[in-house]
C-alpha cells in the first residue's frame, strides 16, 4: 500500500462493494484517468498513457504527467509495471469498471443540475471519442 494510504481516521472506508462491485473510495482522478487510459490502449510506457489521457482534455499532458498516479496504482495492485511498460491488473479492471458505472449513474441521474448536466455532456463526448 502506498504512503497516500498508510494512516487514515478510525473508521474510515476504504473500499465497499455494490452490486458485487467493489469501490474504492480514495482514488484520485488521475488514478482513474492512468486506470482507465491503460484499460483502453492496453500495455503502454507512461508517456503513451499520458498521451492517451490527454485525448480527453483540452490541453496535453507532459509525458511524466501521470508518473505519480501510475506508480500509485502499481503499488495498490491495480496494474503492473515490467521493463517500464504499465499493463492493468484483473483487479485494477474491477476497480475501473465499479468507477465508471458509478461514475455513469451519478453524471446520468441528475440532469436538472447545470453542473451535472456539463460533466455529464463531457463524460458522452469522452465516450465517443
Amino acid at each position: 500500500m502506498t504512503r497516500k494510504f498508510q494512516k487514515l481516521p478510525r473508521g474510515e472506508v476504504l473500499q465497499f462493494e455494490v452490486g458485487g462491485h467493489r469501490l474504492w473510495t480514495h482514488m484520485s482522478l488521475s488514478e482513474f484517468f492512468a486506470l482507465m487510459a491503460l484499460c483502453r490502449r492496453g500495455p503502454a510506457i507512461s508517456s503513451e498513457v499520458a498521451r492517451e489521457a490527454s485525448t480527453w482534455l483540452d490541453t496535453p499532458l507532459p509525458p511524466d504527467g501521470l508518473d505519480r498516479a501510475l506508480h500509485a496504482v502499481a503499488g495498490l495492485g491495480w496494474a503492473r509495471l515490467d521493463d517500464g511498460i504499465y499493463t492493468i491488473s484483473s483487479d485494477g479492471t474491477r476497480i475501473i469498471r465499479s468507477c465508471h458505472i458509478a461514475y455513469t449513474r451519478m453524471l446520468g441521474n441528475g440532469v436538472i443540475h447545470l453542473d451535472v448536466a456539463a460533466a455529464r455532456s463531457c463524460a458522452a463526448e469522452i465516450e465517443r471519442s
